[in-house]
């Protein structure tokens, strides 16, 4: 019994020192974005459903305050790049882009472990995107996506001030199903490393 006790303290301890890493402040980041884009409900009226399968890869660039070790406000702006396809329908052949760009406002919960020098998060907002849908180059109808969007991912510190930062993120989107993964180099102001 006092072995485990004394385990338990040990891992209290552990936990407590990585807790004190993430101390309240800001991180900013830069990110590519590897976008998944499945079609389901199509803006023309021409074109059948599922118009446009494919990936691409845009950025996301986004700012977080830390309000505490456990909780983070973040908001970003988002732009996919353009998923393409080809149409087959005769009434509007040709090759068929698609891209969302807008902003995201999430809540970001930073998911306790022992582990040095990372941080694994889950969050969950609200996202407001324009999309445009072009044939042949040319604007074939715009629109507007608003909805939620969940994600999950890791922190990996490289120093005091930069680290990367990997994660997934969902769209609950109406024209399809819209998810990224997401690499960036993030960058820390004014917080203090443990011990400090």
């Amino acid at each position: 019994m006092n072995r485990m006790a004394v385990l338990g303290l040990l891992a209290l301890a552990s936990w407590s020192a990585q807790a004190d890493q993430l101390e309240p402040g800001w991180r900013a980041g830069v990110a590519a974005s590897f976008g998944a884009f499945d079609g389901d409900d199509v803006p023309a009226a021409e074109l059948d459903n599922s118009f446009i399968d494919d990936n691409t890869i845009g950025f996301k660039a986004y700012g977080q305050y830390q309000l505490n070790r456990w909780l983070g406000l973040e908001a970003a702006y988002h732009f996919t790049g353009n998923f393409e396809d080809r149409s087959s329908n005769p009434l509007l052949p040709g090759l068929l882009e698609l891209n969302f760009s807008g902003f995201s406002g999430q809540g970001v919960f930073y998911v306790p472990t022992t582990l040095e020098d990372f941080d694994a998060f889950v969050k969950a907002g609200y996202y407001d995107f324009d999309n445009e849908l072009t044939v042949n180059g040319s604007t074939n109808s715009t629109s507007t996506e608003r909805g939620l969007v969940a994600g999950a991912g890791v922190v990996f510190r490289l120093t005091e001030l930069i680290g990367f930062r990997a994660e997934y993120e969902y769209y609950d989107a109406d024209v399809g199903d819209l998810s990224a993964v997401n690499l960036a180099i993030e960058f820390s102001f004014g917080r203090k490393p443990a011990g400090n």
